[in-house]
């Protein structure tokens, strides 16, 4: 089974200085998660949003993609007791600045390993500028932890986080 935990925080400059940036400085990038989805699915994910518009509150929905081959910007290849994870960067989905064009492997997941992801950026509109923050912690796993993300540090992390200011 796989579980992905999506982070995302938006915000505009508003957000940039205190005590705005305090608050959205502390959105988390690992919670617990929902109850255990019934049946249990191949891939789950929980999506989290935190909006400057709402104060940064989070926003939880749950999610149970129609392809267990992908979710959002990652690719999945399972393989007997092993997953790899890949990653693709698109301008539009992830923002400025560039962090190249291709698909490219982050990681190997063993059974019950977990692997943490975060990529930020930068968007211009005629509206004007506004960021975006993506923590993903992904999890393949035998059987469903509601606190899986919490209980144990990632066998992997990439941070693909640039400076935005």
């Amino acid at each position: 089974m796989i579980i992905i935990q999506h982070i995302t925080t938006l915000w505009t400059k508003k957000s940039r200085g205190m005590p705005a940036a305090a608050k959205r400085n502390a959105v988390p990038h690992r919670l617990l998660l929902p109850a255990e989805p019934r049946p249990l699915p191949s891939i789950f994910v929980h999506q989290v949003s935190a909006e400057e518009q709402t104060d940064f509150q989070l926003q939880q929905t749950t999610l149970i993609p129609t392809s267990e081959a992908q979710y959002w910007s990652f690719q999945f290849q399972q393989q007997a007791d092993q997953l790899e994870v890949w990653f693709t960067f698109s301008w539009t989905e992830h923002g400025a600045p560039d962090r190249g064009s291709y698909t490219r492997p982050l990681f190997n997941l063993k059974q019950n390993q977990t692997g943490a992801f975060s990529i930020n950026g930068r968007f211009s509109s005629d509206q004007g500028q506004h960021y975006a923050s993506h923590s993903v912690n992904l999890g393949f796993v035998d059987r469903f932890h509601d606190n899986l993300f919490l209980t144990q540090a990632p066998e992997h992390s990439v941070n693909l986080g640039a400076h935005l200011f």
